[in-house]
């Protein structure tokens, strides 16, 4: 299974969605994940603030680069991008902590 992460040192899932300019995606089994590409992609907040529209070019875009990745874990992400994302048919799943351990718990909910 593919699962993307947020994070700004591949070592740790500690980035907000929002911020996130790269998306580092796993294969994930029983064994240990494994890094298999990076995902550049434009961040989805621009510095407009809480409360800025839904920016639904931007999560499709995000999506399309994911590829056939359809779950994301992240540390934070607001409410109406998470919807977005899931009804493009990505999960989103708001967790922090080391990759390999997060990434380990995760599978178990598939």
């Amino acid at each position: 299974m593919l699962i993307a992460v947020t994070s700004s040192d591949g070592k740790h899932i500690d980035t907000h969605f929002g911020k996130a300019d790269r998306f580092l995606v796993y294969e994930v089994s029983t064994g240990e994940p494994a890094l298999l590409y990076e995902v550049q992609v434009p961040r989805y907040c621009d510095g407009a603030g809480p409360g800025h529209d839904l920016m639904a070019d931007k999560l499709a875009a995000i999506t399309t680069g994911l590829g056939a990745c359809r779950v994301v874990v992240t540390a934070m992400i607001g409410e109406s991008p998470k919807e977005e994302m899931e009804r493009l048919g990505v999960d989103i799943i708001s967790l922090n902590g080391p990759v390999a351990d997060v990434l380990k718990e995760v599978i178990k909910l598939y």
